[in-house]
């Protein structure tokens, strides 16, 4: 290796064995998956390695111009994980889900409750975000708004505003 080959490996901002392009994609798949473990296992980077490139200048940069430059690629991708999970839940919620039983092998057996639960409970927030519907529902009474308002006012401390005197500096 050239001193100026280590130079541009080590001496720069980005100081790494792995080119931007094979960093640029690695981010890209992040952006889409943010489950570092798992992206590392599939690139066959360090989980140390990544750790450290997100503390970089260049990983917020990169990270910057991959949502500006290719936002509709990365929402594209993104509708079809959902898609295929979509697709994948429906079968599920209809068949079950598959289990192996011994003396039997793959079953199908229902989809348990909570699960059930989870699924509509995500799935309604998801429809009521895309209809711009509140998503949470607080309860608030008369009651309780005028107990926050007492202890409000007495917690407060008084104060003076009474104006002072002003003083005339132009007699002797």
């Amino acid at each position: 290796m050239t001193y100026e080959q280590w130079q541009s490996r080590y001496l720069t901002e980005e100081s790494s064995n792995y080119d931007r392009e094979f960093r640029f994609k690695f981010l890209s798949d992040y952006l889409l998956n943010p489950n570092l473990a798992a992206i590392c296992r599939t690139h066959n980077v360090p989980y140390d390695t990544a750790l450290s490139w997100k503390k970089r200048d260049w990983w917020h940069e990169m990270a910057e111009e991959i949502l500006a430059n290719h936002k509709e690629e990365l929402l594209a991708k993104q509708r079809a994980i959902l898609e295929r999970t979509y697709d994948e839940l429906g079968d599920r919620l209809v068949n079950g889900d598959e289990q192996y039983v011994p003396n039997e092998g793959h079953v199908r057996v229902k989809v348990r409750a909570n699960h059930l639960a989870t699924i509509a409970d995500t799935t309604l927030k998801a429809n009521q975000l895309l209809q711009g519907k509140a998503t949470q529902i607080s309860h608030v009474t008369i009651e309780s708004l005028a107990d926050k308002l007492r202890t409000i006012t007495q917690e407060a401390t008084v104060i003076d505003v009474t104006p002072e005197p002003l003083l005339d500096d132009t007699k002797g």
